[in-house]
């Protein structure tokens, strides 16, 4: 081999090593979890700002005579079809749990139904329920015998109260 050429090696290898160390220090270094942690904020950001809602924290207290000492079901509907958004307000708890099983036929891909039933007293774990992307309402509808419409709706995201109470119950948003 020339010295020209002994000599381009050496050139070559002159750069490339430290070019390689470089790479593998940064790769190892702290700079990497530095990029990682912004991507992961942005996202969460991201997420809470333009792409979804924030969660419904749900806190549900129980009256111990509630339902007159009953059982009490409860859902909540989460609706993506606007035009049955617009009638879902005037639908009483009622006729919700008459149609509840046609209605989820009717608009199958457009409901998000949450059931739960509770017993009179019963201690109730806080509620939290993502909330999807482009729904236009949420309802909850709670079983009562008594006459009343016994339904409400719920924003879609933040913190609300609900207390089943012996024959409707009430609903506190917190802000």
């Amino acid at each position: 081999m020339s010295t020209r050429a002994q000599q381009h090696g050496k050139t070559s290898l002159a750069i490339v090593v430290p070019l390689l160390l470089c790479v593998v220090l940064l790769a190892t270094s702290g700079c990497v979890k530095v990029a990682g942690k912004v991507k992961s904020q942005a996202r969460a950001v991201g997420n809470r700002i333009i792409l979804r809602p924030a969660p419904l924290d749900l806190t549900v207290a129980l009256d111990p005579a509630a339902n007159r000492n009953s059982p009490v079901a409860l859902d909540l509907v989460l609706i993506k079809d606007k035009n049955f958004w617009k009638t879902a307000p005037s639908l009483t708890a009622k006729d919700w749990f008459a149609r509840k099983s046609d209605l989820q036929r009717q608009y199958r891909d457009h409901l998000q139904v949450t059931s739960w039933e509770w017993v009179p007293g019963q201690p109730v774990a806080p509620v939290v329920v993502k909330v999807p992307r482009r729904f236009a309402g949420a309802m909850i509808f709670a079983d009562y015998p008594s006459p009343g419409t016994h339904s409400a709706p719920v924003p879609l995201g933040g913190a609300v109260s609900i207390s089943l109470q012996q024959n409707d119950f009430t609903m506190e948003v917190k802000k």
